[in-house]
């Protein structure tokens, strides 16, 4: 007899959310539901998997969310950050198998001994940055003795440069909002350092691609506890300009949460502003956008010192309509979703994707994946002076 089908439910019905649905209900072994509030994004996803079945729930009640993936093998979430930490501990409350990619303010490795206690097996993070790049950290961590310095440069960008902005949102635009906003954890002469977002900036040539710009977010996330690195940074990349503009927007008080008072009514900067940047910011339907990534990680190998290095330029795939985003971030999340449907991946607790990465079948088996869908990186070992 054959192996029983495994079910999974996705989490969100999104840009990315729905690539990732689409992409699991191609697999025989699988049986797929995407679960979303919205009846339009339910029916965009539907029309383009038809294997694919959809639910409509509420997934900012905690409550429901418990309920409903009680009836599944395994669980990908792919929601907004405000509500991603409460639905991976829904998952785990509900002892179901998890894989989450939002970019949750919380730290989900709170929710480990809960895992434990419960059997579930959760991996969080798992996009492309954070997520690839914490594999790949993590891969070359484990071989490095020591490990001396973690560089990760990652941004999605629209190809077309469109005044003022020069930008567009790939996923969630509230979460880009949050990159700006959230103190940057860098890690400098071993100790960790908190930097404004958006500070430092820098310009990066990038082969085929341009010049683009640099500058600090929060990307390191787990990576300043797992990893014994005396120099770590990540930084988003960005056209020119951008930065810059964003700095101002921020400077002048439009992504504060506190209330202001205007005209007798109460409103938050930060939820005007979205109100304002999010039509602007999002992709017209067929527009191309691309993916960038750039990981370097330098140590001792043996005798003498290398540079782990990983390169990433991934363009919008004309034949699915699919953002590079979208693929980019949702095929990683599928390719470790399949790791722990068959079994292949099996610890209890919850994990950062580095402790994925330090395992090298784990890491070739993702790289495959993404190959396989179009998806490339180029990886090189450079010896150091």
């Amino acid at each position: 007899m054959g192996e029983a089908t495994k079910k999974v439910v996705v989490l969100g019905a999104g840009m990315v959310g729905s690539a990732i649905a689409r992409d699991l209900a191609a697999d025989s072994g699988l049986r797929v539901d995407v679960a979303d509030v919205r009846p339009e994004a339910l029916e965009r996803a539907a029309a383009r998997a038809t294997s694919l079945g959809t639910v409509r729930a509420d997934l900012g009640n905690p409550e429901a969310v418990r309920r409903m993936v009680g009836g599944y093998d395994l669980v990908v979430g792919a929601l907004p950050s405000v509500i991603g930490f409460q639905a991976v501990r829904a998952a785990v409350e509900a002892g179901r198998d998890c894989v989450d990619i939002s970019f949750m303010p919380e730290s989900a490795l709170e929710l480990s001994a809960l895992a434990c206690a419960r059997g579930v097996t959760a991996v969080v993070d798992c996009g492309v940055a954070p997520g690839l790049s914490n594999m790949m950290a993590g891969h070359a961590a484990a071989r490095l003795d020591p490990c001396e310095r973690v560089e990760i440069y990652v941004g999605g960008l629209p190809v077309e440069r469109q005044w003022p902005f020069d930008y567009k949102a790939g996923f969630a635009p509230w979460d880009v909002l949050e990159e700006y906003t959230r103190p940057a954890r860098l890690v400098e002469h071993g100790r960790v350092v908190v930097k404004e977002p958006l500070s430092e900036p820098e310009l990066v040539d990038v082969p085929g691609v341009g010049t683009l710009e640099a500058f600090n977010t929060d990307g390191l996330r787990t990576l300043v506890d797992t990893l014994k690195a005396p120099f770590m940074k990540e930084k988003t990349l960005r056209w020119p300009g951008h930065a810059e503009l964003m700095r101002v927007l921020k400077a002048t008080g439009f992504f504060s949460l506190e209330p202001l008072e205007v005209a007798g009514c109460r409103v938050r900067p930060r939820d005007l502003t979205a109100a304002l940047l999010f039509p602007r910011w999002t992709f017209e339907e067929g527009e191309a956008d691309l993916t960038v990534m750039r990981v370097r990680v330098e140590g001792r190998l043996g005798k003498e010192r290398v540079a782990y290095g990983w390169d990433l330029v991934d363009h919008f795939h004309q034949a699915t309509g699919l953002r590079s985003m979208s693929r980019t971030t949702g095929y990683v999340a599928t390719s470790v979703a399949r790791l722990l449907a068959a079994g292949r991946f099996r610890r209890p607790g919850v994990h950062p994707p580095e402790v994925l990465g330090a395992e090298e079948r784990v890491l070739t088996h993702v790289l495959a994946d993404l190959a396989a869908r179009g998806v490339r990186c180029r990886a090189t070992v450079t010896p150091l002076a």
